[in-house]
């Protein structure tokens, strides 16, 4: 289980104890090779007429008890053999032993300094399933400036995951253990990017009882589990095979608009369109979008929506900000960012 995290060792140098699993593994290997010298320094004085490769193979042959027969021992070659037997085997043993503990528990050291940096997110976004969709969403979540956690059962994304700098946790989304310690009780939101529609209802179901003001994005292969997803508590799913159609269509006929769009989520792109929550609290409630618009001459305001109100196009200039608008906003980085960070009751931490 994931929950069976090992506690690891604090070292001025490696503090995440990675200088005893070092000395463990060297330690091996020593034993290993003074045993190879052993047998052959041994077998070359007691057998005058081989060759050191003989020695070497014979060596081999008998510390790891393959063995392929009387090779033409003398009296006293016997006698060298039957002792190293004895130690070869035993040392081979114990070094062989050292070699998989001191890999489990870097891997478990791995698991532990892991956790530490996940117990330490407040308001970011998990991930579940580490494949195309899911490393897509990381990208654009990282642009977001949100911290990620993400969940797979695959260990060969583990590579990848740390050389993103993501923390990943080996499970199952669907696991109420996994989430919790993917710190879901704090996370802002939950994606469910994993290629079983199945998986994804049971993630959103286990995700929304956990954290009841959890945002979950879903992702569905088939268009008749939109409905069921939505049941689970998904709060919006997205099914590739329409969007790609909707935009392999808008790109023939509205080819502007789609560049538009794409170039707004760029990160090298000179203005940014997105949503700004205004949270109650924060010290953007009961200013004007003149006001705002003052402060920020770059910011164009798109559109409004307000708690029991249809969405509006266009603000009017004497209109106040109140607690719980979603605001869309056209802008350029920092503006954008500025008016977030306002707007936002307690700063995020990524």
């Amino acid at each position: 289980m994931l929950s069976d995290l090992s506690t690891f060792s604090i070292n001025s140098q490696y503090p995440d104890g990675r200088l005893h699993h070092r000395q463990r593994f060297m330690r091996a290997l020593l034993a290993i090779l003074l045993v190879i010298l052993f047998g052959t320094g041994g077998i070359l004085v007691t057998e005058e007429s081989w060759e050191v490769w003989q020695a070497l193979y014979f060596t081999l042959i008998t510390i790891t008890t393959v063995g392929y027969g009387d090779m033409g021992l003398s009296e006293s070659g016997q006698r060298f053999t039957t002792l190293l037997l004895v130690v070869g085997i035993a040392t081979t043993t114990y070094a062989f032993g050292q070699l998989i503990q001191a890999a489990f528990a870097y891997q478990q050291d791995w698991r532990g300094r892991m956790q530490k940096s996940i117990d330490q997110l407040h308001g970011h976004a998990i991930v579940c399933g580490a494949g195309r969709v899911g490393r897509t969403a990381c990208a654009q979540l990282r642009k977001e400036g949100r911290g990620i956690v993400l969940i797979d059962r695959d260990g060969r994304h583990i590579e990848w995951a740390r050389n993103e700098g993501i923390p990943l946790l080996i499970g199952c989304g669907t696991e109420d253990e996994v989430l919790r310690l993917a710190g879901i009780d704090r996370a802002y939101g939950l994606v469910c990017a994993t290629s079983s529609d199945a998986e994804n209802i049971m993630i959103s179901l286990s995700a929304h009882d956990l954290n009841k003001n959890l945002v979950v994005v879903s992702r569905a292969q088939e268009v008749e589990s939109i409905r069921k997803l939505e049941r689970a508590g998904a709060n919006h799913v997205v099914a590739p095979a329409i969007n790609g159609g909707r935009e392999l269509a808008t790109l023939l006929v509205h080819p502007h608009v789609s560049r538009f769009l794409r170039e707004s989520y760029e990160a090298e792109s000179s203005f940014r369109l997105t949503a700004v929550s205004i949270e109650p609290g924060s010290s953007i409630v009961g200013k004007t979008a003149r006001e705002v618009g003052i402060a920020e001459p770059s910011l164009v305001f798109v559109a409004i929506q307000r708690e029991g109100h249809d969405t509006r196009i266009r603000l009017r200039a004497d209109e106040q900000f109140e607690d719980n608008d979603i605001v869309i906003v056209v802008g350029d980085h920092e503006a954008v960012a500025r008016m977030a960070k306002e707007a936002s009751a307690e700063p995020i931490t990524a």
